[in-house]
């Protein structure tokens, strides 16, 4: 079974994931695939932005949907190759898929999704110590392409609220 994780920033996709890495699933971060496919693609990078450091790339990126996209043309298709590759490696094995932006990669291989959402405010709080409260109401303008889908989780509560949801959700899964 092939089990998406998506959702916004800051709502628990990671800790969702880790809950079925905990289960036996095999973890792919989509995030460090676009790490990789980055360092693989670096020439083309420094062809299309005349730079190589992710920092300045990432502010170019920021402030141009245009820039933006021609950053995604680079390395998305590599990211997809390299999780074809994995999947193929994982065939009949049980693997949990974390990724924001599933819709925008075009990620097709799930047999469930699992949206994590909370609230802007529930957003805020657990993103206050990375970033401004501006940054977070950009980057949340970022991620208006990040609909719900699947089984969708609303996570504002605490860790032990989410972990019961959770094991509901694994059984429902685990009996089908």
């Amino acid at each position: 079974m092939i089990i998406c994780v998506t959702g916004k920033i800051g709502t628990g996709k990671s800790t969702v994931s880790k809950f079925f890495e905990q289960k036996g699933f095999h973890y792919i971060n989509m995030d460090e695939l676009g790490h990789d496919a980055f360092q693989k693609n670096i020439e083309k990078i420094r062809k299309a932005f005349g730079e190589t450091d992710r920092k300045k790339i990432s502010q170019i990126v920021f402030n141009s949907p245009e820039k933006l996209k021609l950053l995604e043309s680079i390395t998305h298709p590599t990211m997809m190759e390299m999780l074809s590759r994995m999947l193929e490696k994982l065939t009949n094995e049980d693997v949990v898929i974390e990724a924001a932006i599933k819709r925008r990669l075009g990620i097709r291989q799930c047999d469930v999704t699992i949206t994590v959402a909370s609230s802007t405010e529930t957003i805020k709080k657990r993103l206050k110590e990375r970033y401004s409260p501006e940054r977070i109401d950009e980057i949340l303008e970022q991620q208006k392409d990040i609909v719900e889908e699947g089984i969708v989780i609303q996570n504002d509560g605490n860790i032990e609220q989410l972990y019961a949801r959770l094991e509901e959700i694994f059984q429902q899964l685990h009996d089908n």
